[in-house]
Parts: C-alpha cells; structure tokens; sequence
C-alpha cells in the first residue's frame, strides 16, 4: 500500500521533530508539576463576575492548555517510540541516522552498506508503521 504525500510528508516531519519534542516533553512535565503546585483559590480579594482575572481562574486555564499541549506531544512521541521498539536494528538505526541525526540519504546508504532500494523499502515501511500508529 503506498501512502498519500501528505501523509509520507507528516510522518517524516514527525520523525524529524521527535527529539525536539522529547525535550519538550520533558519542559512541560516541570511546568506542569510548578503549576499545579500553585495555591488555589484565596478569599481575600473579592472574585469579579465577569473577569476571568482571578488568580485561581488564570492558574486553572494555563494548566488547562499546558495539560492539552502534554498530551499532544505525549502522543507523538509515545508513537515513535512504539514504532522504534517494534523495528529491527537496520531500520531503527536508518530512522535514528536519517531522521534524528539528519544525515543525507547517501551518507546513510553508505554507512549501513544498503541498496538505494533496500533504503526506500525500508523508509517506506517504517512510515507506514508510524502512520498506522498515529491512526492516519
């Protein structure tokens, strides 16, 4: 089955942006820990009906989207990660060379001792892994 471009186009860009992600990942678990480590609701100013300035009101809508935003990348990169568990030394170290260390395709060939074609078949079935993981 030969996936859509756009599709190929996705996962490769997921691929690419799974260590950034990892990292970020990593910021939100802190901040979401510091956040939700904030007090909560104080009596001693007078809560404004229809301003949502409250303290405990602007605590609760960042970590609303913090929360959003972790899940999100929790998503990817738990789905990358199945994928790479689930993929053979050769195809985990292309994904690792061409994908996360941004070798050219050439320089993978090379190193991995592979066929332009071998190269192809195998992208061409990790994105179709990744792809089926993500539900596209």
């Amino acid at each position: 089955m030969r996936l859509p471009t756009h599709i190929r186009r996705f996962c490769k860009a997921i691929l690419r942006e799974y260590s950034l992600m990892k990292r970020e990942l990593a910021a939100l678990e802190e901040e979401r820990a510091a956040v939700a480590s904030f007090p909560t609701a104080t009596w001693q100013r007078p809560v404004q009906a229809r301003v949502l300035a409250d303290p405990t009101c602007v605590v609760a809508f960042r970590l609303l989207r913090l929360e959003e935003r972790w899940r999100q990348v929790k998503f990817y990169v738990q789905a990358v990660e199945d994928v790479l568990a689930c993929l053979d030394v050769e195809k985990r170290r292309l994904v690792e060379m061409r994908f996360f260390d941004g070798l050219p395709q050439w320089r993978v060939i090379e190193v991995l001792g592979i066929s332009d074609s071998t190269f192809f078949r195998h992208e061409k079935e990790v994105l179709a892994m990744l792809a089926h993981r993500l539900g596209l």
